[in-house]
């Protein structure tokens, strides 16, 4: 019994001297790279020293986002040492968004996200979950809440799981007048130019993407609704190629959104509103992935992408999405 006590003795010394220890060499990693990363500030690191836990705590956190900046109270990053590859955030229940036009603020519950590394493989990125439950801008609902999941399938390739609920139009009212509250439900693939890892965290060297397929999404904006399935790529100028089938029965009051949210021309709407169901009838473009015929009520409406311009079956629209580019 003694030689056993003494066993277990050493035994949580191990575990504590690493649990210390770990807690202090990733605080100092964090503040070495928050020094040498001019997008993010941290005003306060301090080593969590909490049982179950390991991991830091940060105060007056700021992170410059393509969209604008987002200052955090206080944030949480830390493992557990049963999954010591999995690595977790948790946020606070408020943080201030600036676009450049004031700050504005913003509600979370229950946010959280995890990432889970592959030690073998580089610490690549092999599985990303973040969700989050009812979001509030200034006090006023802005969504229900929302859950994404990404997980690696080959080196940089990943399948991905999107859910929104419920979006308020306010929310996207200044880049994109919406009709109604978004839901979004969506599955597909993406993939990016090189798989995440700890060395690509620099802005020269972040992933970006450069193709999607969507296997299937259903969106809802208001009482309108569409099905879409296809898929993109990024040509040679970043700008998007490929096909995408849009299924709905409001194919008209989507084209009138679309104009009303500046996408595209007024006269395409009226040219199009009358030969809607002729472009539904039409033979899908060579995609190398099935497009169902369309359900009772439905329109199938194809969305052809190439050489930077994008068409509603023989309707150009203007000049195709863009991919983020370096």
């Amino acid at each position: 019994m003694r030689r056993l006590l003494l066993w277990l003795t050493v035994l949580a010394l191990l575990l504590g001297g690493l649990w210390l220890g770990g807690e202090s060499l990733l605080a100092r990693e964090l503040r070495r790279y928050a020094a040498q990363e001019p997008a993010i500030q941290v005003g306060a690191l301090h080593e969590m020293r909490r049982p179950g836990r390991i991991g830091v705590s940060a105060a007056g956190v700021e992170l410059m986002l393509p969209a604008g900046r987002l200052a955090l109270p206080e944030t949480e990053l830390w493992l557990s040492p049963l999954h010591p590859t999995t690595l977790r955030l948790d946020l606070p229940a408020s943080a201030a968004f600036d676009t450049g036009r004031g700050p504005r603020m913003l509600g979370l519950t229950d946010t959280h996200a995890s990432l889970r590394l592959r030690p073998l493989a580089g610490a690549e990125v092999g599985a990303f979950d973040t969700r989050s439950g009812p979001l509030t801008l200034d006090g006023a609902p802005l969504a229900k809440g929302f859950d994404a999941r990404a997980d690696l399938a080959e080196p940089g390739i990943y399948d991905v799981t999107l859910t929104l609920r419920e979006l308020a139009p306010e929310a996207l009212a200044v880049l994109l007048p919406l009709p109604g509250k978004l839901n979004l439900a969506a599955r597909g693939r993406l993939w990016l130019d090189r798989t995440p890892s700890p060395l690509t965290l620099t802005p020269e060297t972040m992933p970006l993407p450069v193709g999607l397929r969507l296997d299937g999404a259903e969106l809802t904006l208001g009482r309108l609704s569409a099905r879409i399935r296809g898929e993109i790529r990024a040509d040679a100028q970043g700008r998007a190629e490929g096909v995408l089938a849009v299924y709905t029965p409001d194919a008209r009051p989507f084209l009138d959104a679309a104009a009303e949210a500046g996408l595209i021309p007024r006269k395409i709407v009226v040219l199009a509103g009358t030969m809607l169901r002729n472009i539904s009838e039409l033979p899908m473009p060579e995609a190398g992935m099935d497009f169902p015929a369309s359900a009772a009520g439905e329109l199938r409406l194809p969305l052809r992408m190439a050489e930077g311009k994008i068409s509603l079956g023989p309707l150009p629209l203007g000049p195709a999405p863009t991919f983020p580019r370096r």
